[in-house]
């Protein structure tokens, strides 16, 4: 089969399409999965330079402990996260919830091998039929980003245990940068759990997201954008979409309890200190910013991906009712992929960027 792999991590110039052996399954959970599409994210970019590297290999020596399925080497490294395909195989402990020749669409753990591939192994449990309301395209669309933002939110956010209808009705949460792949989710998924949401964007990207839902949007390119974020608070979740970072949100004095990064360091000071020395700079990094400065107080958290069946079936159910709905901006044929690539590397995008592999 073909794969869009790199040999070695310095960046995109690396990024190759190679004839590669078809994945095993290794495991009776297992299903192997024809690709039709997939989308790509910013981590997959961020992975060609070898981001995450140091905890990643751990995860995949520790997988190798419980099932041997490591077999020591991270590169060649394909990637790709989320998909929509064809099972085409699966191990004997699948069951009947996933017939061979079924539409899927799932999500890969960032330790294992991508499916920015004709195929790709993945464990059961992170696939699901394919909501028949969506293309193919739309579908490969959501998953990945809207885990990110449901984890984020549910999980991060402590929405999970603040399961009162009448206690969310209340809650005000700002969408930092809501016109790209996580925020447009993140917004959907807001409203879905009737908070009010106030969210940032472009001028161009503002009626894109009233059309989402959003109760208020707010272009950050005029003069007085920071007096409206700041009038519209406080906020309780502070979801921040664009790396600005806790530091920015407190200079800019917007009132939250809780601001959640997408950009946690944990990965990235074991990437440059390695794991003893890197984990202790977390620590260091997760007190010095949660120690309240000035009349903010709020707490800081990330979120991450997290590839979850219980997550999955949240995004289903709401894709089927019609409540989350994909924004796509461009899609890709597979020869294309680096294109996309570079168009994540330069940002500034309105939903997703998918990889149609039919």
């Amino acid at each position: 089969m073909q794969a869009w792999q790199v040999h070695s991590y310095n960046g995109l110039e690396d990024l190759r399409l190679s004839n590669v052996t078809m994945p095993v399954i290794m495991q009776p959970t297992d299903v192997l999965v024809k690709v039709e599409a997939a989308s790509v994210n910013p981590i997959d970019v961020s992975m060609t330079n070898g981001y995450g590297i140091t905890v990643l290999n751990l995860m995949r020596k520790a997988k190798n402990l419980i099932d041997g399925t490591y077999n020591g080497l991270d590169l060649p490294l394909t990637l790709g996260r989320d998909f929509v395909g064809v099972i085409v195989s699966k191990g004997n402990n699948v069951g009947d919830r996933l017939e061979l020749g079924k539409e899927v669409w799932g999500v890969v753990p960032v330790e294992q091998q991508g499916c920015h591939a004709n195929y790709v192994v993945v464990n059961s449990n992170l696939v699901n039929p394919r909501p028949q309301n969506l293309s193919h395209t739309e579908a490969a669309s959501i998953l990945f980003a809207g885990l990110t933002a449901w984890s984020a939110l549910w999980i991060t956010g402590g929405l999970a245990y603040k399961t009162a209808i009448v206690t969310r009705l209340n809650r005000r949460v700002l969408v930092i940068g809501g016109s790209g792949g996580v925020g447009t989710l993140a917004i959907q998924l807001l409203k879905a759990w009737n908070m009010h949401v106030i969210s940032t964007c472009n001028s161009d990207a503002m009626d894109m997201l009233q059309n989402l839902g959003a109760d208020i949007v707010i272009d950050y390119n005029q003069d007085n954008a920071d007096t409206k974020i700041i009038s519209e608070g406080p906020y309780d979740i502070i979801l921040d979409c664009t790396n600005q970072g806790p530091e920015y949100v407190r200079m800019k004095g917007y009132p939250h309890s809780t601001y959640i990064g997408l950009n946690s360091p944990l990965l990235r000071n074991t990437d440059q200190h390695g794991l003893i020395v890197g984990m202790a700079k977390n620590m260091q990094d997760f007190l010095k910013f949660n120690i309240p400065k000035g009349e903010n107080k709020g707490c800081v958290k990330w979120g991450f991906f997290i590839p979850s069946q219980t997550g999955i079936n949240v995004l289903q159910k709401l894709v089927e009712n019609g409540q989350i709905v994909p924004i796509i901006q461009q899609v890709y044929p597979f020869q294309d992929l680096p294109l996309a690539y570079e168009k994540i590397r330069q940002g500034h995008l309105r939903g997703k960027l998918v990889i149609d592999i039919r």
